[in-house]
């Protein structure tokens, strides 16, 4: 910074002795600085609104950052991720998309494009950017539990599990990995080992109304109404809460036909 400083004050001294025109890259350079400073404030404006669930308002910021820093990579991302939040896929791949022309080795655009191609049924397009989200970054635990919703929505159960075992060695805190090995277990007939799941998914994460459900339906086909009962009085307490009212009224249901047994 001092150095700058000198730099500065012998283009002052030099524009006293009539060589005004060194003084004009200094204000180049002061313009280059601000810019940048610009684009970031308005990309952390931006995360913040999203974080309070105003995506309209961030993906107006985003658009200011990118108007003021076009290669701003971070910005395409994180609008891409608040179109996706408001079910405007083809927008988000697009962004996405820009990210990966400019860097093709980008593995959080990778990865976020292969979750927007799962959500519009492209299976092997998400499966295909997952694999390589999961190359460039190998210990990317979410790009592993979304391959893995991809393989088990393609019927590949076995393949689906081997992923989420990778994802819980990676973060054995990851309650979602669990609550997805469970429903994998479920499909295979382990009801044991998706209890087991269930109960580990509840643990880390008490507000996952499904994983109350899942595993009280399987109490339910095991006999054990006195399980049973609870978790799904549980997970339709949860449901009405977080506004769920169609899986609320069915999960009443099931405590009826239930408890008439």
């Amino acid at each position: 910074m001092n150095s700058i400083c000198k730099s500065i004050i012998v283009v002052g001294a030099a524009a006293v002795l009539g060589e005004l025109p060194l003084a004009i890259p200094a204000q180049a350079s002061q313009t280059s600085v601000v810019q940048p400073k610009a684009a970031d404030f308005l990309l952390n404006q931006g995360l913040d609104k999203a974080k309070r669930g105003d995506y309209l308002g961030a993906i107006a910021d985003y658009n200011q950052a990118i108007g003021v820093n076009p290669n701003l990579t971070k910005a395409y991302i994180h609008r891409g991720t608040a179109h996706h939040d408001l079910g405007d896929i083809n927008s988000a791949i697009a962004d996405f998309n820009s990210v990966l022309r400019r860097e093709p080795n980008n593995a959080l655009a990778r990865y976020s494009r292969g979750e927007a191609r799962s959500d519009v049924g492209d299976l092997p397009g998400a499966i295909a950017d997952l694999n390589q989200a999961i190359v460039l970054a190998p210990n990317f635990a979410k790009a592993y539990n979304d391959r893995s919703v991809a393989y088990a929505m393609m019927g590949n159960i076995n393949a689906a599990i081997a992923d989420l075992n990778q994802v819980i060695k990676l973060n054995p805190n990851y309650a979602d990995a669990y609550y997805n090995r469970g429903k994998a277990r479920t499909t295979l007939g382990d009801t044991t080992g998706a209890i087991s799941d269930y109960t580990q998914a509840v643990r880390l994460k008490p507000d996952l109304a499904e994983a109350y459900g899942n595993r009280g339906i399987l109490y339910s086909q095991l006999g054990d109404k006195k399980a049973a009962l609870p978790d799904l009085r549980q997970a339709a307490q949860l449901f009405n809460k977080q506004g769920n009212l169609d899986s609320y009224q069915q999960t009443l249901g099931l405590i009826q036909q239930i408890q008439q047994q």
